[in-house]
């Protein structure tokens, strides 16, 4: 699966280099939809394959990428747009400025994981099939994965699908990446919610500090992607590829490392790997 993510880029940079596409290209409709899918579908075969002791079932790994495009997307972006209208976004938002970073924080990283948080938590997150801690990442990841499909489609239509293939390629894959870790992260806390035990309160705790932990990586990211695309198509889009998988990378990194966290205490887990661990 990582080998196709790869060869989706490099399918993307022989391309434009054959033909000599050295313009941004337009993309139609199915185009687009197209090239915000082929990584969507790729990172999640990779996520869902993580789930290694009790498989969730493929329909609802499915159906949380479904939530994550046709829900969370359209209502984060929903309330975005209805509090870009609101006296506080009358600021200037000068790039790494720190209107733009309380802007990137408190608005567009709060609609944007608390979409997927809600998404996910009044549905699969009330199924008998969400039995172990890990669930919560996996179902949140695949979440994230259809919010990125969505806002990459929506990215492509909004420019009239002018794209370098190459970088284009690229930053798809690095947007898919990116919100499905940091939904990873507020499924971790989900997950420990569900099952840790405690009180309502600590419950609580817990899916707050997760949600707020989301945003701020959520928020970065966007600050990132801004900062990185002042001058649109005429600036370097590598550079915006580079900047950004950078951070997605170290997320991504985090996100693994509670996966397998998560892994080694899964009640799932066969009487052999029990004893080896």
């Amino acid at each position: 699966m990582l080998a196709g993510l790869l060869a989706f880029v490099a399918t993307a940079f022989g391309v434009q280099h054959l033909l000599g596409l050295s313009a941004p290209v337009r993309l139609g409709p199915a185009s687009a939809l197209l090239f915000a899918s082929m990584p969507a579908l790729l990172w999640l075969g990779y996520f869902h394959s993580q789930d290694r002791h009790e498989p969730e079932p493929k329909h609802y790994v499915l159906g949380a990428f479904v939530l994550g495009a046709f829900v969370a997307g359209p209502a984060a972006s929903f309330l975005i747009d209805l509090a870009s209208g609101a006296p506080m976004v009358g600021l200037r938002l000068h790039t790494l400025s720190l209107d733009r970073w309380v802007y990137a924080l408190a608005i567009v990283g709060i609609a944007q994981e608390g979409s997927k948080y809600v998404a996910i938590r009044y549905t699969l997150y009330l199924s008998p099939e969400f039995d172990e801690p890990l669930d919560g990442i996996i179902y949140m990841s695949a979440t994230g994965i259809g919010f990125a499909s969505y806002l990459s489609y929506r990215s492509l239509v909004a420019d009239g699908g002018e794209i370098y293939l190459s970088a284009g390629a690229a930053q798809a894959v690095v947007t898919t990446l990116a919100h499905a870790s940091f939904a990873g992260i507020l499924g971790f806390a989900m997950g420990h919610a569900k099952f840790a035990g405690h009180g309502h309160l600590s419950r609580a705790t817990r899916l707050a500090v997760g949600l707020i932990a989301a945003a701020v990586c959520s928020g970065c990211f966007r600050v990132i992607m801004d900062a990185l695309s002042v001058d649109g198509l005429a600036s370097s889009p590598w550079r915006r590829v580079a900047f950004s998988f950078g951070f997605a990378a170290g997320i991504f990194l985090l996100t693994s490392v509670l996966i397998r966290r998560l892994l080694a205490i899964s009640p799932h887990k066969s009487e052999e790997e029990t004893i080896d661990a």
